[in-house]
């Protein structure tokens, strides 16, 4: 029931921004407030919003910054091929920042395992130069 309640709340906001787009109130290239600055404008929850940022930018009404943060309305008259391959950008950066999270994570694995393999060896009373 709450996950209903909550996808009407983010069907209601991205009806707004679409009429806001349509009444010119927003035009193409211009950045939308951030989500938090939209939800407590609205009275809605943070991640009504966030979902129907996220619907408008699947709709390609939507893009989201690519050099710098933020949801700015895409230009319909803009080339589909410019709009795929910005979207396709986006893609990779948001690839290459699970790898990274992934690589810090595995990194400190690998740490813990140095610490794990040197306390075993002073315990031990075995000496490697290595760790």
């Amino acid at each position: 029931m709450e996950q209903m309640r909550r996808t009407l709340r983010s069907d209601d906001i991205e009806a707004r921004i679409r009429a806001d787009i349509d009444a010119g109130t927003y035009r193409p290239g211009d950045r939308l407030p951030a989500p938090e600055e939209l939800a407590a404008e609205l009275r809605k929850l943070t991640r009504a919003v966030e979902a129907a940022y996220r619907r408008l930018v699947e709709d390609g009404v939507l893009l989201e910054g690519l050099l710098e943060p933020g949801h700015f309305v895409a230009d319909p008259a803009a080339d589909p091929t410019v709009r795929t391959l910005l979207q396709a950008v986006r893609d990779t950066q948001l690839r290459l920042d699970r790898l990274e999270q992934r690589l810090g994570e595995l990194t400190g694995r690998v740490a813990s395992v140095e610490r794990g393999l040197r306390a075993a060896r002073r315990e031990g009373g075995g000496h490697d130069p290595q760790f």
